[in-house]
């Protein structure tokens, strides 16, 4: 857990670290507008003492002028904070994808041959798109909204400490339920976006082959292939998607709950002759309002679930490495260089990463000689048959060598070693 909070706080600073300014004014416009909501309920709660006291109406519009006056500033500051949230998060996220292209495109031919097309795409874009509200919003919704909780509440407890005590329990009961939630759905989500990125590798991998699929008869074939995968894919949807429900459930069932305390705190005094209508009205009012910081804390973290399952799918991209080691590149001179193949013995492992296995040492580049084991091991039975075997020639520098045989001889695996693929 630990080693993954350093992962969020590492991708944060790498790409929010160069756009510091619209993030900071990104935070003013959010912590700014969470004031606002702070402070207008006051308002409300003057308005509606005077008009009972039956008070000057000079006052009375003047409360409703200033009140006004704030709402049209929040939105304001709404569309200011979106501004900066969206150009932060596609900033961000496209260099994200720029990374993640480049790392993928320096990655060897065994990992390409493991991952289809349609599935890096997915990977690349996808998984990327899910992280952008991680980048824009997240932290600052996550923090801005948690000020909120306090600042109403600590209204509150000025206002009447029963009422502050009893909405504190249940602010802090709501937060720990919905808490332990949210963690039950990252394990859908990340399965979900596994088999989205598996349907999307299937359709380009088999739309690139159309005229051979339909040429052979395996169009029906294809098709049951397909179904199956929907299938999973639309299970994994509803189980993602029912754990996020759960969450909102939940969420709406304590807001029932914090409404009717309020409202009963709220009679009570009023009974009692302790508190004027208004502030019974401002009890209610900031009951309510802590729906929504509460809500848009529960959204952030629905949207986490998605974003860190992403997040994961990304470092596993991250983290895989070239099997090709480096040692054996040189600068190559310009001009045409010679090729020279000595007791060259070459065959596929049987995995999935299906990495190439050399039997021997060094490294192919052109202008340079590789030498093999002259006689290696014979395969095992559990292993496939060599590709290459004891190939031996040379190239001079700017002639032209064809190659032919069937398929299977090792032609294209010629042209792989030598560009190291």
């Amino acid at each position: 857990m630990h080693e993954s909070r350093q992962s969020y706080r590492r991708l944060l600073v790498t790409y929010l670290s160069p756009q510091w300014g619209r993030v900071v004014w990104l935070a003013i416009a959010l912590l700014s507008s969470i004031a606002l909501q702070v402070f207008n309920p006051q308002i409300l709660r003057y308005f509606i003492d005077t008009a009972v006291a039956g008070g000057p109406q000079r006052l009375l519009v003047l409360a409703a002028v200033g009140f006004v006056a704030i709402a049209f500033l929040r939105q304001g500051l709404e569309i200011a904070a979106t501004y900066f949230s969206e150009t932060v998060a596609w900033t961000a996220t496209n260099q994200l994808r720029l990374d993640l292209a480049k790392h993928a495109l320096g990655l060897d031919l065994a990992f390409h041959k493991a991952n289809t097309p349609g599935e890096l795409v997915e990977r690349v874009d996808g998984d990327v798109d899910a992280l952008s509200r991680f980048f824009s919003q997240f932290v600052l919704q996550v923090v801005g909204n948690g000020l909120l909780v306090v600042s109403i509440l600590i209204v509150l407890w000025f206002e009447d400490g029963r009422a502050g005590l009893s909405l504190s329990l249940f602010t802090l009961v709501a937060l720990g339920i919905l808490g332990r939630l949210q963690s039950l759905a990252v394990a859908p989500w990340r399965t979900y976006r596994q088999i989205s990125a598996e349907f999307y590798g299937f359709t380009a991998e088999h739309l690139g082959g159309l005229e051979d699929i339909r040429a052979n008869g395996a169009v029906g074939y294809l098709m049951n292939r397909c179904h199956k995968i929907m299938q999973r894919w639309l299970a994994a949807f509803h189980k993602a998607r029912f754990t996020s429900t759960l969450l909102w459930g939940s969420t709406v069932g304590l807001f029932t709950i914090g409404n009717a305390i309020a409202l009963a705190i709220g009679a009570d005094l009023w009974n009692r002759n302790t508190i004027t209508i208004g502030t019974v009205y401002l009890l209610f009012y900031y009951a309510t309002l802590l729906q929504d910081p509460i809500e848009r804390i529960r959204e952030e973290l629905e949207q986490f679930q998605q974003a860190i399952a992403s997040f994961q799918r990304i470092q596993d991209l991250l983290a895989y490495q070239s099997q090709l080691g480096t040692g054996g590149q040189a600068v190559l001179p310009k001009g045409a260089l010679s090729v020279t193949f000595d007791e060259v013995w070459f065959r596929y492992r049987e995995k999935r990463e299906n990495i190439e296995d050399f039997e021997g040492k060094g490294a192919l580049v052109p202008g340079a000689r590789y030498q093999a084991v002259p006689n290696p091991p014979p395969p095992s039975p559990h292993l496939p048959t060599y590709t290459l075997q004891s190939l031996t020639f040379h190239l001079p520098a700017g002639q032209v060598l064809g190659i032919l045989g069937r398929t299977g001889s090792g032609k294209s695996t010629l042209a792989r070693l030598l560009l190291r693929l």
